[in-house]
């Protein structure tokens, strides 16, 4: 009878280390989704910066790449410091930070296509 609930104790620690393990892939998974995004952010944003530079805008595609890239910006920095202070993700953030991301590639392709066909 001892065994038993010796048996009983370990597996029931052992599920519960399973459970933690499960949830820290989860959250290793989201942090790297999230550096993921971040990274991408950058280098969009390095390709936004060289486009508003580059003297050849449309001033309709210049705010578009204005608004995407502050919008992108408010969840991006929420995620940022999420990670710098350890705290836990979760799926919503790291979606809403990808959707606004998406916004700016999007006024990216918008410039990139307005330049390609001259319309500018």
């Amino acid at each position: 009878m001892i065994k038993r609930s010796r048996l009983a104790a370990c597996a029931a620690v052992l599920s519960l280390a399973t459970l933690g393990a499960c949830a820290s892939d989860r959250q290793v998974n989201l942090q790297k989704a999230a550096y993921d995004t971040m990274s991408a952010y950058h280098v969009a944003a390095t390709g936004a910066e060289a486009y508003l530079a580059s003297g050849n805008v449309n001033a309709t595609v210049k705010a578009e790449i204005k608004t995407a890239s502050a919008a992108a910006m408010t969840p991006l920095t929420a995620l940022d410091n999420a990670i710098t202070a350890g705290d836990s993700l979760t799926t919503t953030t790291v979606s809403t930070a990808e959707s606004a991301l998406a916004g700016l590639q999007s006024a990216l392709a918008d410039a990139q296509a307005t330049t390609t066909t001259g319309s500018n």
